[in-house]
């Protein structure tokens, strides 16, 4: 006899809410994305890839691992980890860029909020992954159960995807000044918060 697993009415609907959120991130997130690399110049650029690696790295992955955090359980804690991990790589390859393009263009580094702003916020992302990964990784963390870590973790990660959504919106403001483009970036982001860090 084969053992069937019933599925509740509370998961079937937790599971059809989160797929709905995740696919919400990913449509707005490849949209934003080639909104803030184009606008600029109305064509792709090799700045291109700063804005649209910033906001997949920031918006659509860690967005994506914060929602996927709150699932809970071990499946989920790792992919959460490797969600939010793929977004800070995506980060890194967008602050290479902006260092590149840079040093291209014969520019100073950091003159900016924006630029100012993007290093803090890089930074809190690269101690909360090690955190996450040396403290509260479910196979291997020197102290997985330690609520009092596990929720220092939980709120600094969210309040660094908050300032890195901030950050990108800054730089968009930097990069064009149409209100359409403004409310195109912002308005999804303002949308889903709630669901997200709620």
């Amino acid at each position: 006899m084969v053992a069937v697993k019933k599925i509740s009415m509370v998961d079937a609907t937790v599971k059809l809410n989160y797929n709905s959120i995740i696919l919400c991130y990913v449509i707005s997130s490849i949209g934003m994305s080639f909104l803030a690399a184009i606008a600029p110049k109305g064509k792709w650029t090799f700045f291109s890839w700063h804005p649209f690696l910033m906001t997949i790295g920031f918006y659509g992955l860690m967005g994506s691992a914060a929602v996927t955090k709150k699932l809970g359980g071990y499946s989920n804690t790792k992919l959460h980890g490797i969600l939010s991990s793929a977004g800070l790589f995506c980060a890194f390859g967008g602050l290479y860029i902006i260092y590149k393009n840079k040093e291209n263009m014969g520019k100073d580094h950091l003159t900016t909020n924006h630029a100012l702003a993007g290093i803090v916020t890089v930074s809190g992302c690269i101690g909360a992954m090690f955190a996450g990964g040396v403290f509260l990784h479910p196979d291997f963390g020197i102290d997985k159960t330690n609520k009092t870590i596990r929720l220092a973790h939980k709120w600094f990660g969210r309040i660094m995807i908050i300032s890195g959504w901030v950050t990108a919106f800054m730089g968009l403001m930097q990069i064009t000044d149409e209100p359409a483009h403004w409310a195109m970036y912002g308005v999804p982001m303002g949308i889903i918060s709630p669901l997200t860090f709620l």
